[in-house]
């Protein structure tokens, strides 16, 4: 099979070259292995999601993104998943799953310094003007309670299983 194929490259144009590599990529980008990849992005300070339905195109994007240029961290449904990347790869049930585990994350996280910034605000009136907080905090003690019962009512979240992260070579050389 590899040999016809060569042969038939062989035998086309430049142009019909270009052609044929470009009906390629739309091939692989549109492969669907039956497992769903949800990609993290953060570069330069700007965020987004990208979702990708076969393992090349994940891999093509964290090639992209080395550490260099930004960093991605790979949610997945796929268990057997094995990329170079400079962020982490998760496996989890279903993406479903791993919204609520990163808004899980994300309230863990936050409730402490809300309350620091609103018990700072209330105490406004007993520190020097220079140490007083600016703004008021767009949150209150109702928004605050209401996290955290949100946050109580997370108890069956489904933990991933982490199946790569970035491991910096010069650590390892000096261990």
């Amino acid at each position: 099979m590899k040999k016809r194929i060569e042969n038939f490259l062989k035998n086309l144009s430049f142009e019909q070259l270009k052609e044929v590599r470009e009906q390629v990529e739309c091939l692989i980008y549109a492969y669907d292995d039956g497992y769903l990849y949800e990609c993290k992005v953060r570069s330069y300070g700007r965020n987004w999601t990208e979702r990708h339905t076969n393992p090349q195109c994940v891999q093509d994007l964290c090639y992209r993104y080395d550490g260099d240029d930004g960093i991605i961290d790979v949610y997945t449904t796929n268990p057997d998943l094995k990329i170079d990347t400079y962020g982490d790869v998760y496996y989890f049930p279903t993406l479903e799953d791993a919204e609520r585990w990163r808004n899980k994350r994300y309230l863990e996280s936050w409730i402490p310094q809300w309350e620091k910034d609103l018990a700072a605000w209330n105490n406004r009136e007993n520190v020097p003007f220079q140490q007083r907080p600016n703004f008021s905090p767009i949150y209150g003690q109702e928004s605050i309670d209401g996290a955290k019962e949100e946050l109580a009512g997370m108890s069956d979240i489904v933990e991933p299983v982490l199946l790569g992260y970035y491991e910096d070579e010069t650590e390892n050389e000096e261990n």
